[in-house]
C-alpha cells in the first residue's frame, strides 16, 4: 500500500471499529441487564467488547500490510476497505454469539436460583384435609383400626 494510502485506510478503519464497538458495548449492557437490574452485566459487556476492539484493529494492520502488489488505485483502495469490512462483519457476529450464549447461561442460573427459592419458601399453614366435623386444629386423629382395634400397625 504506498505511503498516501495507508493513514487513510487506518483512519477509516479505526473509524469503524470504534462506532460498531460502541454499538456492541451499548447493545450488550442493555442485553445482559437482568429484570432485576443487579451490576456486573457492564464489566462483562466491556471485556467482551474489548476483546472485538483488539482482534478488529488486529485485522486491520494485517490487511493494511498484506498483498503490497494490491494496491496504488482507487478500487485496490475500496477493495481492501470492503474486505476489512467484512471480516469486521464476521467478528461482529462472533461477539453477538458469545454474548447470547452468556446471557442463556445468566437466564438458566437465574431459573434455578428462582426454582431454589421457591422450593425454601415457607410451607403452607393451611390444612391439606378437611377436617372430621367436630374435630379442632390442623392434624386430624387417626381413626382406629377395625381390624386390630387400634392404631394403624405394619
Amino acid at each position: 500500500m504506498p505511503d498516501n494510502e495507508l493513514p487513510g485506510f487506518l483512519i477509516i478503519g479505526l473509524i469503524f471499529v470504534v462506532a460498531d464497538g460502541q454499538v456492541l458495548y451499548r447493545g450488550a449492557r442493555r442485553f445482559l441487564t437482568a429484570p432485576d437490574a443487579r451490576e456486573g452485566s457492564g464489566s462483562v459487556a466491556w471485556m467482551v467488547v474489548t476483546v472485538f476492539h483488539l482482534a478488529a484493529i488486529g485485522m486491520l494492520a494485517l490487511l493494511a500490510v498484506v498483498a503490497p502488489d494490491w494496491s496504488g488505485s482507487t478500487a485496490a483502495f475500496v477493495g481492501r476497505l470492503g474486505v476489512f469490512l467484512l471480516l469486521m462483519a464476521v467478528a461482529h457476529v462472533l461477539t453477538l454469539s458469545v454474548l447470547a450464549r452468556r446471557r442463556e447461561d445468566d437466564v438458566a442460573v437465574g431459573t434455578r436460583r428462582r426454582k431454589r427459592a421457591d422450593d425454601d419458601a415457607e410451607p403452607v399453614r393451611e390444612p391439606t384435609v378437611t377436617p372430621v366435623p367436630g374435630q379442632e386444629g390442623r392434624t386430624p386423629r387417626v381413626s382406629p383400626d377395625l381390624g386390630d382395634q387400634g392404631p394403624y400397625r405394619a
